[in-house]
């Protein structure tokens, strides 16, 4: 036979080989545009315990505890377990501090998640009046208020295993975590949904799962490679036992990215998933041709189906390989037909799963660092060609490590956790970021809310200021305002323009900390922890308003106090009856609605004297819980244009404000850009005193948060 046409056919067949695999994966994405997300009320029956296995965890797990907090599952029918897994670090105390129940594990010779979650399963079962259902939550996760209902709904509806909708947390740090976002939403969201439409179990992915306590008790969790979920997964199937989607569960985790954490978590999936296929395919091969376990076909066909990664590249290389082979005359140039035919069928899914998806627009857009992504892709295979190490773990390095790696400071000390008592109340963290003299604390929401709650009972009161942008233009102009942000403990960037500014000087934040999100948040964790809020300010009545709201939200919340000052200047506030009221409360935290400058100047002002452990300025935020304002759309809090949304509620009273604001940061970016460019970047300029006054009248709002 002519070795011209052989090389054609050997061409066909391989290109041939994939169009199965695009076939599959666009039926999935037509069949998931008929999907519907049923609703679920947060009234479940079932006892749950949600387990958290946290290797060294401090900085992301008082965010994933303060999610849980906010569950609108029945808080006495939920039990949020941490598992401290061979700690070296206060991941045990973050989470104690937080209200959670913690098991220590110290098995050094046997690391990793699917030995933490059987050692903590078979404790829980074990108990005297043992759960009805274990959640697995990952401690760098955030789980939306309904995951909990959404898990016991499904699983009280008879599914033994389920898995709730896993995607990747919005923390715009790039096109990497854009592509990891659209990937996720076209495995998590579309190829589940899709099988869930035609009548298919899914595929546990490790996050947000919920087990009946009776299948663990039959079938107890055994996977521990680095696709422990995968592995599982398959034994469930060839037990009989079909795991169900819960798409109205949802929880979100960090991307991987494509840097050294990146590569660490990419491995350890894909030399995973290589041991499943190479010691599972095998038995539901079997099961399905010796046994006649038809049911067992669809798990075989979704093993065998490459990730989209691998498939992308398989298709590039051998589509570009047969295109070069036949333009150069040493095969057919329709070798090159089968090929193309998959590259078109594996388009249509991508598209077609991004509009079932109902994905954003930056979806799309994520699709153009495709190329960057592959390049990082064929590194791990690469690698995995040395061995794929399926047995071994190894934690992928987090965020904050990543960032103090890089700028050098050795120090790993614990982000949720408030600095030491040192006598002035002030943090001693050397990872503050000077913008333009302001001291910001680059932390999330959650490691916030850790900070706060781990400073109950600690000497002095730590004060948080929640900065945005007219805190800068108030600092600049008066000295008083500049030493109280100066000398707080906490400095939360509450405002998109402090976000960009930490970004232009080479410094970023890792996003918002808004004090209208911060107060519901805190309630949440609060309430599990047994500590007591006091709301100080506002006017006509809203204090009183807001504890309402918040104590309907979260029944035992101990919100031991409300009062509304007379409507003064500093020096004619009635510090000592206040004070007083305070004290008689009993509070751990207090929360001031003042507004800004003058919640931030009292708190400075009488820190020393208030008997309490934390104290925030809030400012609008009682009017928000209230409903008295309302809050803008999450599409504009995401795109940083809270403030238009707040302006078109208040012109009058924030138009002159706002002005003022623009017209400052204008003048700061307007140079500082100059500078930049002339000497390649440099520190943001320190404070200068400008102005000697200071605002008297209680402000609601905040600029251009």
């Amino acid at each position: 036979m002519d070795a011209r046409l052989v090389g054609t056919l050997v061409l066909v067949i391989a290109g041939a080989a994939l169009v199965p695999a695009a076939l599959y994966l666009l039926a999935l994405a037509v069949a998931a545009l008929g999907h519907r997300t049923a609703a679920t009320e947060g009234g479940g029956t079932s006892r749950i315990a949600v387990l958290i296995p946290a290797h060294n965890e401090v900085e992301l797990l008082p965010r994933c505890l303060a999610s849980l907090a906010a569950q609108s599952y029945p808080v006495e029918r939920c039990r949020v377990v941490v598992v401290a897994d061979n700690c070296d670090d206060d991941t045990a105390l973050v989470a104690r501090s937080a209200g959670a129940e913690v098991m220590v594990r110290d098995e050094p010779g046997l690391p990793g998640k699917g030995r933490a979650l059987r050692w903590a399963m078979d404790r829980l079962i074990a108990e005297p009046d043992p759960v009805d259902g274990i959640a697995v939550v990952d401690a760098d996760s955030v789980a939306a208020p309904g995951l909990i209902a959404g898990l016991e709904a499904v699983m009280a509806a008879g599914a033994e295993a389920v898995q709730g909708e896993y995607l990747v947390l919005d923390d715009r740090t790039g096109p990497a975590t854009a592509l990891r976002q659209t990937a996720f939403l076209l495995f998590h969201r579309v190829r589940f949904a899709g099988r869930d439409l035609l009548g298919m179990p899914c595929t546990l992915v490790g996050n947000g799962m919920l087990f009946q306590r009776s299948l663990l008790e039959r079938l107890p969790w055994d996977a521990f490679t680095g696709a422990e979920d995968l592995e599982y997964s398959v034994d469930l199937r060839l037990a009989g036992v079909r795991p169900r989607f819960a798409p109205a569960a949802g929880v979100s985790g960090p991307a991987s990215g494509l840097g050294s954490a990146g590569a660490t978590q990419r491995m350890r999936w894909e030399g995973g998933r290589a041991h499943v296929l190479r010691t599972r395919m095998p038995r539901l091969v079997w099961a399905v041709v010796r046994h006649g376990r038809w049911a067992l076909l669809d798990a075989v066909i979704d093993l065998a189906v490459p990730p989209l990664g691998l498939l992308l590249l398989l298709l590039l290389l051998g589509g570009a390989a047969s295109l070069a082979a036949g333009l150069a005359g040493a095969v057919f140039l329709w070798a090159a037909i089968p090929w193309g035919a998959s590259a078109a069928l594996l388009a249509a899914y991508v598209l077609v799963g991004l509009r079932a998806a109902r994905a954003p627009a930056s979806a799309y857009f994520a699709l153009l660092s495709t190329p960057r992504f592959l390049v990082a892709k064929l590194g791990t295979y690469r690698r995995m060609l040395r061995g794929t190490g399926a047995e071994r773990w190894e934690r992928t390095e987090r965020p904050g490590e990543a960032r103090r790696r890089t700028q050098g400071d050795g120090a790993m000390a614990p982000a949720a956790l408030p600095p030491p008592p040192s006598g002035s109340g002030t943090s001693t963290s050397d990872t503050r970021v000077d913008l333009l003299g302001v001291p910001i604390d680059p932390v999330d929401e959650g490691e916030a809310i850790g900070r706060l709650l781990a400073a109950v009972g600690v000497e002095p009161p730590l004060q948080v200021c929640t900065v945005n942008l007219q805190f800068m233009v108030t600092a600049r102009r008066q000295p008083a305002v500049a030493r109280a942000l100066r000398g707080a403990g906490l400095n939360l960037a509450d405002g998109a323009p402090v976000v960009w500014l930490s970004r232009l000087i080479g410094h970023p934040i890792p996003g918002r900390v808004a004090g209208s999100d911060l107060v519901p948040a805190l309630a949440g964790h609060a309430e599990r922890s047994g500590t007591r809020l006091f709301l100080l300010g506002g006017q006509d009545g809203v204090a009183a308003e807001a504890a309402v709201e918040l104590r309907r939200r979260h029944p035992r919340l101990l919100v031991t106090g409300t009062m509304e000052p007379p409507h003064a200047s500093l020096a004619e506030m009635p510090d000592d009856e206040i004070i007083r009221r305070v004290a008689e409360a009993g509070a751990d935290i207090l929360l001031v609605g003042f507004g800004h400058p003058k919640q931030d100047l009292w708190i400075a002002a009488n820190r020393y004297r208030l008997p309490v452990s934390v104290a925030i300025g809030v400012g609008g935020s009682f009017d928000l819980i209230a409903g008295r304002l309302r809050r803008a759309p999450r599409w504009a809090r995401g795109s940083g244009l809270e403030w238009l949304y707040r302006l078109a509620q208040e012109p009058r009273r924030l138009g002159l404000r706002y002005a003022t604001c623009a017209v400052w940061l204008l003048g700061v970016l307007v140079p500082l850009a100059a500078w930049q460019r002339l000497a390649g970047g440099g520190p943001s300029a320190p404070a200068t005193s400008g102005g000697d006054g200071i605002g008297t009248e209680p402000e609601r709002g905040t600029a251009l948060s």
